[in-house]
């Protein structure tokens, strides 16, 4: 009953602002579905890194071990180069 009181031209701006809801509707919904998807990539590469960090953690804790190899190193070649000379001499 209300439609048959507006007039043509009243009736096809209301159309016209209706469809621009419409389309403002299906950008939203677009948008916020490509937002949603970029969330879950994000969360899937953030979870992705927190296992690699702690991989090398885990990997990196006994480096502190390592501080001493070099000194001990150098001992044992001190050594070997004992006993080539005493193996040497004996020859």
């Amino acid at each position: 009953m209300f439609l048959l009181a507006v007039d043509s031209d009243a009736r096809v701006l209301w159309e016209i602002a209706l469809g621009m809801g419409l389309v403002v509707i299906i950008v939203v919904i677009a948008l916020l579905t490509m937002l949603t998807r970029l969330v879950k990539e994000i969360d899937v590469g953030v979870d992705s890194l927190w296992t690699v960090t702690k991989r090398l953690a885990q990997n990196t804790t006994g480096l502190y071990q390592l501080a001493g190899t070099g000194s001990v190193l150098r001992a044992l070649r001190e050594e070997l180069i004992r006993h080539d000379k005493l193996l040497s001499d004996e020859r």
